[in-house]
């Protein structure tokens, strides 16, 4: 039997200020665990987990429950074996009740696509969604819940409806499900099934937990953003399905990192507060669930297309791959899998940002964000997507250095952010030499046009003060830097 936790967050450091302030506002703290893990290029062991990482997180209010973002079972292709034991790890450390991951694929054979793909919603992938289930949930030694996904794709007619290839994979794989409802509310806004034909196929008392958020449009399209307050529309639908929900353990608000400044810390709190007060009303008005709730699968099922092609496809085409078999140019010409495109090139840049900060702000105010831009893009029609940002940097920093741009101080900065990179990976302390003295200016936004020659010397230590950023792995425990 589940226990019932209550109303949280998914966590990112930006709301520490609030959880300080304000520590009875959450009842569970929702942890991403692959944004906490450094990837180290080191085959045998991939990835590092910096105890303190953990222990600060241990420590935090509230409950624990692990959301990975890493294994998706959506897919044929397996995450790599070390995340699984990691997963099983981080588990134990948090004393999770249950583990949550997408119903989605971020893998193919090839490559890894940079963001959550809905699979191919035919029989012969529910089978291989429920075997990728059991696995998980033999690896992490807890039960599972998948969460139902955002599909920016048109409708297929040959495919099983949304709820319906939802609701099969959970009976037979025997899992929970995470409910998304704004996942939902940007289908139905984007022209799939709504969200009531949507939750009509779903056997409603296996939903364990539910998502909450917000979005805007975009390019005609509603974004799952995570940016800020749940929709005024959706608001009424969350009260009703919160207050019915017969097995509901947690509501948990999700806000990304980029949006909090704009959002504000205070908005947060109110939000909370808000979905405090539906929670309140849990099972009085319970849902009736119908006996007949789904047409047995196989009804829409045609298997005219392979769930591998599918994924492979997919893939090639919101990665930025020119459509060369029929399947691609397909999905070539669906406006969703080209937005799909533009927002994995946003996470990508997003990536070398937050990996190589004095780099990029250099390049953008020597040369301008266009050109900057232009950089990025040349960058991503010749390389391809990197699960972790700390490889994604590598791959960009390798790209600059044999791109070799006249821009004075480049070299130099990027091979300190690279030598600070390094240490974060092993922990190795190390000292960098500079003849001048570029990072105090460009850490204040300005771009140092006459530098004054010296000797100076930045210690990049491996016992820096904790910084948990929420993006990639690459960003956990941030090297302390002393300039001397």
């Amino acid at each position: 039997m589940l226990p019932t936790l209550g109303v949280g967050l998914v966590y990112n450091s930006a709301l520490e200020p609030l959880l300080a302030e304000h520590p009875d506002c959450i009842d569970v703290l929702e942890i991403e665990p692959q944004t906490t893990w450094i990837e180290t290029g080191d085959p045998t062991a991939p990835y590092r987990v910096r105890s303190d990482v953990q222990q600060h997180l241990v420590a935090l209010p509230g409950r624990k429950l692990v959301h990975s973002v890493g294994t998706p079972v959506g897919g044929g292709t397996q995450a790599h074996a070390a995340q699984l034991a990691l997963l099983r790890q981080t588990v134990a450390d948090f004393d999770t009740p249950w583990a949550s991951e997408h119903l989605s694929f971020n893998l193919t054979p090839e490559f890894f696509t940079g963001f959550f793909l809905p699979p191919r919603q035919t029989a012969a992938r529910i089978a291989q969604c429920v075997e990728a289930i059991r696995r998980l949930q033999d690896a992490v030694g807890v039960p599972v819940a998948i969460e139902t996904g955002v599909n920016y794709l048109r409708l297929r007619p040959t495919d099983l409806p949304d709820g319906e290839f939802v609701a099969e994979v959970a009976d037979r794989a025997d899992c929970g499900i995470l409910l998304d409802l704004h996942n939902i509310y940007c289908n139905q806004q984007n022209g799939r099934k709504t969200i009531t034909a949507f939750l009509d196929q779903l056997p409603l008392e296996r939903v364990w937990e539910l998502h909450l958020a917000g979005g805007f449009a975009m390019e005609g399209y509603w974004l799952d953003a995570h940016s800020g307050a749940v929709p005024a529309d959706l608001a009424p639908v969350c009260q009703q399905v919160i207050a019915g929900l017969p097995n509901l353990k947690a509501a948990v608000f999700e806000l990304f990192r980029s949006f909090i400044p704009h959002f504000g810390l205070e908005a947060t709190h109110q939000e909370l507060q808000r979905i405090r007060g539906w929670w309140a009303l849990q099972q009085t008005n319970p849902f009736i669930v119908p006996a007949t709730r789904r047409p047995p699968v196989g009804r829409s099922a045609t298997l005219d297309i392979a769930p591998g092609p599918w994924a492979a496809a997919l893939g090639s085409v919101v990665i930025g791959r020119p459509p060369v078999s029929e399947l691609e140019k397909e999905f070539y010409s669906d406006p969703g899998a080209l937005l799909v495109g533009t927002l994995i090139k946003e996470f990508r840049a997003s990536m070398v940002v937050a990996v190589y900060p004095m780099t990029s702000r250099l390049m953008m105010l020597a040369l301008g964000p266009d050109i900057f831009r232009a950089l990025l893009e040349d960058f991503w029609s010749r390389t391809l997507p990197r699960q972790f940002a700390s490889a994604e940097a590598d791959a960009f920093g390798d790209y600059l250095t044999a791109k070799n741009l006249r821009l004075p101080q480049l070299r130099e900065i990027l091979a300190f952010e690279r030598v600070a990179l390094a240490t974060l990976r092993d922990g190795v302390s190390r000292v960098v030499r500079f003849a001048i003295d570029p990072l105090r200016a460009l850490a204040d936004g300005v771009l140092l046009r006459d530098p004054t020659p010296g000797d100076y010397e930045i210690a990049v230590t491996g016992d820096g003060p904790l910084r948990i950023d929420g993006l990639a792995a690459s960003q956990e425990g941030a090297p302390l830097i002393e300039i001397r």
